[in-house]
This record gives structure tokens, sequence and C-alpha cells, in this order.
């Protein structure tokens, strides 16, 4: 080959470096397979231009007319050289980095990546410039020595990241508890330490060797269900056999708990200053636990309630255990009755008669016409609408919920099947007390019509989507409708 040819090809795969150097600055706008693909093609064909020019770049032929060439020569070289590196570290992100999918901390590919550029820079300086590596070799020994004295905290916290890394204890993403009462979304592993977002919106930034020594949790793996654990000490004179039942109830009626597995209850310790009951269920994720344990903590204060069980309290004696709500105070708690005087109250609880129902049992069925209202006492009544081949859970319903009202004030078959998750005792009115009462005191009809205009909870739990849509956007058709309903009684 000419002179003047090995210097054109030398030329081009100059260019082509510094072109490969100057489009470096678009590569994380890339996926990883791209950059791999343009460094290795970039690589073979500067290769074959050095080998053009130079002969191998690992024992080069460097006959130059001036020292100028020659310097261009040798930089081409470690051009060379580098380009080289950048593929190896490619190889190896490729391998170790699952694009999209952030299963590493980047650690280890990173201390992959920094031994590839140190042994490229040795190679250079034995190749490029022929001086031996030996002597550097134990000179840089020493350095390392005193450096890793001078920064052993520091190295303490970069060696337990690459142990982090290496065991894939966590990632990016997953939600962890670090001993000492940490617990949030990792949002990077460094070398030095683990950033995490917390639960109280601030960012904790925890040495990586301070979790290498930590009790840790993956709240996040290997599914994201968390399990939760309420613990209620009741009153040790109750029958455990009825508290557990209330709080079974108390736990079908909740809407965030998963319902499989379906929450557990059991009484765990039997003490003369209350009883220690523990209500385990799961929730979807971390983000649920703080919402589904208040939801879950009401349910069970409202059905101790109603069910005359009342709380213990350690190193106390036993306090006195509340009555079970009466009618009147049922009427007075309730969504429909709430509103009216306490006289108009007592004339309907004349009439409400006591019922029982078993687990399973149907109080209203969807597409029937409703034949009295229920005020319930205890227990938990699921309410449900079939859509197509699925059957959609509306509400569930506590005591102190009413049942049934809205399907006789619209004179409308019920759009939703109530049915007994638990054993149930409630209050039942029918259409003839109502009548009665409407035909003894006819001024109720106004406290009724304003009741209407609160009846927002009710269609939520008895219309279909598109009926509670068109009643609530239009309030004077729910009135014409309760007039209707009314007249129908008194006629």
């Amino acid at each position: 080959m000419t002179s003047s040819e090995a210097l054109l090809s030398l030329s081009l795969a100059s260019a082509l470096m510094l072109a490969t150097a100057l489009d470096m600055r678009f590569d994380r706008k890339r996926p990883l397979w791209l950059r791999f693909v343009i460094s290795i093609t970039m690589f073979g064909v500067t290769t074959w231009l050095m080998q053009r020019a130079i002969g191998s770049p690992v024992a080069p032929r460097l006959h130059a007319a001036t020292t100028g060439e020659l310097v261009w020569m040798r930089l081409a070289e470690i051009g060379w050289w580098m380009l080289g590196a950048r593929v190896a570290v490619g190889i190896v992100r490729l391998v170790v980095v699952l694009e999209n999918q952030p299963r590493e901390t980047k650690i280890v590919s990173d201390l992959l990546a920094g031994a590839i550029y140190i042994a490229t820079t040795l190679a250079v300086v034995n190749f490029v410039f022929g001086v031996a590596i030996a002597g550097l070799v134990a000179t840089s020994g020493v350095v390392a020595i005193i450096l890793g004295l001078a920064l052993q905290s520091t190295l303490s916290d970069v060696f337990s990241g690459i142990a982090v890394g290496v065991e894939r204890a966590y990632k990016p993403g997953d939600l962890i508890w670090v001993e000492g009462g940490i617990e949030g979304r990792v949002l990077q592993v460094n070398w030095r330490s683990t950033q995490i977002a917390t639960l109280h919106d601030s960012i904790a930034i925890v040495p990586n060797s301070v979790i290498a020594k930590s009790r840790l949790e993956n709240r996040s793996a290997p599914t994201p269900t968390r399990s939760i654990t309420v613990t209620v000490n009741a009153d040790s004179a109750i029958d455990p056999r009825r508290v557990i039942s209330a709080l079974g109830a108390a736990s079908l009626a909740c809407r965030l708990p998963l319902s499989a597995p379906e929450p557990t209850v059991e009484c765990v310790s039997l003490l003369g200053d209350g009883n220690t009951y523990e209500v385990g269920f799961h929730v979807r994720s971390s983000e649920e636990v703080r919402p589904a344990r208040t939801e879950m903590l009401a349910q069970i204060h409202r059905h101790l309630l109603h069910a005359g069980i009342g709380f213990g309290v350690g190193g106390v004696a036993p306090l006195p255990s509340p009555s079970a709500p009466a009618i009147g105070d049922l009427l007075a708690e309730s969504d429909m009755f709430g509103a009216l005087a306490p006289e108009e109250r007592g004339l309907f609880a004349e009439h409400f008669v006591p019922v029982r129902l078993e687990k399973g049992e149907t109080l209203i069925r969807e597409g029937e016409m409703p034949e009295a209202v229920f005020l319930l006492s205890g227990g938990t009544v699921e309410i449900a609408r079939d859509q197509g081949p699925r059957r959609q859970v509306v509400m569930r319903s506590s005591p102190g919920d009413s049942i049934g009202m809205i399907g006789l004030i619209t004179g409308m078959a019920s759009f939703v099947t109530a049915t007994a998750l638990t054993p149930v005792t409630a209050y039942q009115l029918d259409k003839t007390a109502i009548a009665m009462v409407l035909r003894a005191r006819p001024e109720l009809q106004g406290s009724l019509e304003a009741q209407a205009r609160r009846g927002h909870a009710w269609l939520r739990c008895e219309a279909a989507a598109h009926e509670q849509e068109q009643l609530m956007q239009k309030p004077d058709m729910l009135l014409a409708r309760l007039r209707q309903f009314l007249h129908r009684l008194n006629a």
C-alpha cells in the first residue's frame, strides 16, 4: 500500500472516531441494543481502516515522514483502543442490564466498565507508548493502599453497594422497610447510598453500609400484596363467640381488604381486664394499608357498639358494657329517618318488627319490587347488581343502614340484590305500616320529601348507574315519584 493510501485510510479512521465521540451525546436517547450495534459497526470499520493504515493496532508499523504524522498515528491508535473499550462496555451492559427492566442497580455494570477502562489505559501505555507496566502496577498498588486507608468509610459504602447489586435484595421502584423506621420506594441505588422516597414526602439517603448491616424487608416481593393484623381488646365478660361473630361481620363490611384470602378473626388471649382478638386481612398494595386499617377499625367500632360489646382496657377493671342500641337509637342514626323530629321517629318506631336472617338469605332481589324497609341492627349485608356475566358489588351495609327505601319511593323494581353475608338482625317496616303512619300524620309527607333531597346515598346503593345519574340530575323527578308513592299509600 502506498503512503498516500495509508494516510487516506488513517484520515477516514480518524474521522469515524471523531464522529463516534460527537455522537455519544445522543446515546442516552437510544435503546441499549441500538447503541451496541452502532458501536460495534464503527469499531469494525475503524479496525479495517487502521489495519490498512498502520497494520495491527496491537503491533503497529509506524512509518511516519514527519513528527506530526507520528503523533497523529499514535492518537489514532489510542482512539481505536478507547473505541474497543466502549464496545466491551456495551457488551457488559447488554448482558447485565435488561433494557426497560431495571433489575440491577447498575453498580455491577459500572464496576466492570471501570475495570475495562483501566485495563484499556494500561494497554495503551504498553502497546502505544512501549512502556513496561510492571513498575506502574507496583506503584499503583502502593497508592491504592494509601487511598484505601484514607477512604475506608467511603469504600465500605461502595463495596456494600456492590453486594446489594449482586444480591438483588431490591431494585428501583420497590417498597422497602429498613430497620430504624425508614420506609418508602427506592428511587436510586448508586455507589455510595440508596435513595428512598419515604411515605412522608421526603427523600432518605441511606449509606449502603448501613443497609448491609440492617434488617430489611422488601414489601414489593414476591408480590405487592400486604398482610395486616389489627388487635382489639374486648370486654372479658362477653362470650368470645359473640365477639368473633361481630368482628367477622365488621371485616366483611370493609371494601378495601381483599376478599381472597378471606379476613380471619381469632381470640389470642383471655385476661381479666379484657380478651384480645386479632383481625387479619390483606390489601393489594402498601398504598392501601393506612386507609384499609382505618376502614377496618371504624367498622369494628360500629359493629361492636351495635352488638353491645364494650372494649377492654389493659390494667383496668372491666368497664360496664354498653347496651345495644334500641330501635329509637337506630332511627336517630339512620340515613333516612335521622333528620326527622323525635316524635316523628317515635311514630315509625312503633311499627318496626325485629327480624333475623341467616347467612345467604336475600332481603331484596334485583328486578322485584321491595315490599319493606330493613333497618340493620347487626351483621353485614352485601348490595350487588348483575352486569352481564359478572356481578358488581355496589356496597356493603352495616348496622344503622337502611335497605329498600328507594325502591318504595320510586315505585320501581330494585336494581340491586341485598344478601346477608353474615347472620343479620334487623327491624322491618312494610308498606302497610308506612301507610298507617301517614294517615295518622299527613304532615310527615313534607318531612319525607325533605329526606328525598338527601337521597344521594340511597341512590348509590339501590339504583342502576343511568337511573342514578338521571335522578340526581333531576331532583324534581325524584320528588314527583315520592309524591306518587305517598298518594298510593294514602289511597
